[in-house]
């Protein structure tokens, strides 16, 4: 019997030093993130177990465009004029960096681990922000910037072509927009094609890359006039197809392999098929999302559609969760008048 233990205790040991120094790492994890408008806090919601949020106070008045890649998330505070850079794994702020007062920040992207743009409606810029030093470069762009897109190694300027009129000022079409293409690695236009046009109603603003690589681009337009879905090719710079079929001022937009999702407070949620280019569900047919603000689509094709529910009497919104046929699968509270999300993923402990 001992002889047998120690045997045991023998290739225990031998098994032990066989075993693999490094070990393979677990799966990442994904997480939704929503920025909470009129809260000024940002909501994180694992999407293994997609039923309850993280809220996570950011110290600000309010929270608007969130943009996030790996474990880093970044908030547009418009009120307070701050971009905060929030890490995911606790969670916890790490740092506030003041925006330009007169900016009137519109959107933000994340190109790496140290690099960030800001779409400075006001000021007609976009801003380079190094998110860990608090360091920022302007560089002038189109007019009215008011989306961001970074593929391809360069950074796609959505300019909304807007401008103040009317007593009281407000904001009107003044014509088309375009896309202005920069090399964020030198901070500036890019070689060789560095405007891209889009014809249709102007007020350029929500944009997003799908499956098939290509870039979409909401054209919103204004005053009852329908919006256009813009369809460009990143590496030749160029529109190459548009479409109609989604009312008056859609929300931010959303792709995956096959599909996009386009958001609407009126429609609901809509879809877009991108290999047969054909809108599947628009204007009158989409999902009844009541107030969809926003749409997220995760890496298991689960689409998180925003409501944003009263932005004025303070009833909280809410991330209502569809499944691949947009069957909906449950509703996960959100803080009061969600503005914007993101999904992304992030190793821990890296």
């Amino acid at each position: 019997m001992r002889r047998l233990l120690f045997q045991s205790v023998l290739a225990s040991a031998f098994l032990a030093g066989c075993a693999d120094p490094f070990p393979p790492l677990p799966p990442p994890e994904e997480v939704l993130v929503v920025s909470n408008r009129t809260d000024g806090s940002l909501s994180i919601i694992p999407v293994t177990a997609p039923s309850s949020a993280t809220v996570l106070a950011l110290g600000v008045t309010d929270a608007g465009p969130v943009a996030a890649l790996g474990a880093i998330a970044v908030v547009i505070s418009p009120s307070d004029a701050q971009l905060v850079v929030v890490t995911l794994e606790g969670p916890q702020v790490m740092r506030r960096i003041p925006l330009d007062p007169g900016s009137s920040p519109q959107a933000v992207t994340i190109i790496d681990d140290s690099i960030a743009y800001v779409a400075s409606a006001d000021l007609d810029a976009v801003l380079r922000v190094n998110y860990l030093s608090g360091a920022t470069t302007e560089l002038a762009v189109g007019l009215h910037p008011q989306g961001l897109v970074f593929t391809r190694g360069r950074l796609f300027v959505i300019n909304g072509n807007l401008t103040p009129c009317g007593i009281p000022p407000t904001l009107c079409v003044a014509g088309e927009s375009w896309i202005t293409v920069v090399d964020p690695t030198l901070n500036q236009r890019a070689a060789g094609v560095d405007s891209i046009p889009l014809p249709g109603p102007g007020n350029a603003r929500h944009a997003d890359v799908a499956g098939d690589g290509l870039l979409y681009v909401m054209n919103v337009g204004m005053d009852g006039i329908s919006a256009r879905l813009s369809i460009v090719d990143p590496v030749s710079r160029e529109e190459v197809a548009s479409f109609g079929g989604f009312g008056t001022s859609p929300g931010p937009i959303a792709g995956d392999a096959d599909r996009l999702f386009v958001s609407s407070r009126a429609q609901g949620l809509m879809e877009f098929d991108i290999r047969s280019r054909a809108v599947t569900r628009g204007e009158g047919d989409g999902v009844n999302v009541p107030d969809n603000s926003g749409v997220e689509v995760d890496s298991r094709g689960r689409i998180y559609a925003i409501e944003a529910g009263s932005c004025i009497g303070g009833e909280a919104g809410a991330a209502r969760v569809l499944d691949e046929n947009l069957v909906e699968i449950r509703a996960i509270p959100l803080g009061h008048c969600p503005a914007d999300a993101a999904v992304t993923q992030f190793q821990r402990g890296e």
